[in-house]
């Protein structure tokens, strides 16, 4: 079993260095394609220290002892940035996010007093561990919890990233297919795996094993790593232009004016429309929407229905959301739906095609026309278009 598992970290390492490789020698590549291909480059050199340590490699070349233990801390602040990249709040790398290397830098420098030792020292220490007695790390067991604390901070922030984002694009666009991160969802999946196998093998010591001193990571974390790696493998043979559909949305809006007032603490502050304002712009939006059926522009965006309207793009919004009490997203779906309802409804031969009914609606894709009709109706297409002819 154990030599089974060497042999597949083995191929996990050598997948994740081809694949960062891969995307270090484009010629043209995003700060997101970069920074993927730093992720995979520290999975990849993760993996392979354990097949150094597992295969005994370090007897010979004791040299590297230790770097398994640092590593492990650049992986939340990685997926972080990621998380950054693919919301596109994060356009090109700064000094400024050399912060997020502090936990990494921080547990070198823990280190440092065992990367001086001599060789010899350093086997005897990975091989002969006694217990409060000599160790690799100064703090084993804290510095395990520590590690299992920045992961999930870290990810609880890339999450709370992406439901932002995919709240802001609701706000934003009518067709959000494009920018929708469900991959990277599926992706932050294997970080949440592996904390759970973290705290269960916290609790394993802790329960079985009380007043343990060192940690290995279990085999569980390691192969979870390869699974990640894979994952974003697929994902990218899948969706070649996969980063370029970032978008970071607030820079899509006009600024809103916003209102000086004498409070420090609060020096700015949005400027909210005035109501009977707000009602003003209700009634136009909603005749323009009679008259003009702009939701059948598949590409349609909230500025660009703000600007037909002759309205703030943010006014418009808080009129969508404050009065209509939806957001752009479901307000002008729910007209494409309405509007196909019709098609539908009416038979002969602008409704024997459901692609072209999609078409015709404002939707550019089948499947999305499907699964919202089907939200919004209880039914597929095909269903309510049998249900009213016989109701007919």
């Amino acid at each position: 079993m154990t030599g089974a598992l060497t042999v597949t970290l083995f191929f996990g390492a050598a997948i994740g260095l081809f694949l960062a490789l891969a995307f270090l020698c484009k010629r043209e590549r995003g700060v997101g394609e970069t920074l993927l291909a730093l992720t995979l480059l520290v999975l990849a050199v993760e993996l392979a220290l354990q097949c150094y340590l597992r295969t005994g490699l370090y007897r010979t070349f004791p040299y590297l002892l230790g770097l398994d233990r640092s590593l492990p801390l650049l992986y939340g602040p990685a997926l972080y940035l990621l998380a950054g990249a693919a919301t596109g709040t994060i356009h090109r790398l700064r000094p400024a996010q050399l912060v997020h290397l502090i936990p990494f830098a921080t547990h070198f420098l823990l280190m440092l007093p065992f990367h001086i030792k001599s060789p010899a020292t350093k086997i005897f220490l990975q091989e002969q561990f006694i217990p409060g007695v000599a160790s690799i790390e100064p703090y084993p067991a804290p510095l395990f919890i520590v590690k299992l604390l920045v992961l999930l901070c870290y990810l609880i922030a890339a999450f709370v990233a992406v439901g932002r984002h995919e709240r802001l694009i609701r706000e934003f666009f009518s067709a959000i297919e494009r920018y929708e991160l469900s991959w990277f969802r599926l992706l932050l999946l294997v970080p949440a795996a592996q904390i759970v196998i973290l705290l269960a093998t916290i609790v394993t010591y802790g329960f079985f094993q009380p007043g343990f001193v060192r940690v290995d990571m279990p085999d569980g974390y390691f192969v979870a790593l390869i699974l990640f790696i894979v994952t974003a493998g697929i994902q990218i043979i899948r969706t070649p232009g996969l980063w370029r559909s970032a978008v970071d949305i607030e820079t899509l809006l006009e600024p809103a004016p916003v209102d000086q007032t004498d409070d420090g603490d609060a020096k700015y502050q949005k400027t909210r429309i005035d109501p009977t304002l707000a009602e003003q712009y209700k009634e136009r939006l909603l005749a323009y929407m009679d008259a003009e059926r702009p939701y059948k522009d598949p590409l349609l965006t909230l500025p660009q229905l703000a600007k037909r309207l002759n309205a703030p793009a943010h006014h418009l919004s808080q009129v969508i959301n404050g009065l209509v009490g939806q957001n752009f997203y479901a307000f002008i779906n729910g007209y494409r739906i309405e509007y196909a309802k019709q098609i539908l409804a009416q038979g002969g031969p602008a409704a024997e095609n459901i692609l072209a009914v999609a078409y015709e609606s404002g939707f550019n894709s089948k499947s999305a026309f499907n699964t919202y009709f089907r939200k919004q109706t209880g039914m597929t297409p095909s269903e309510f278009k049998r249900s009213a002819a016989k109701s007919g």
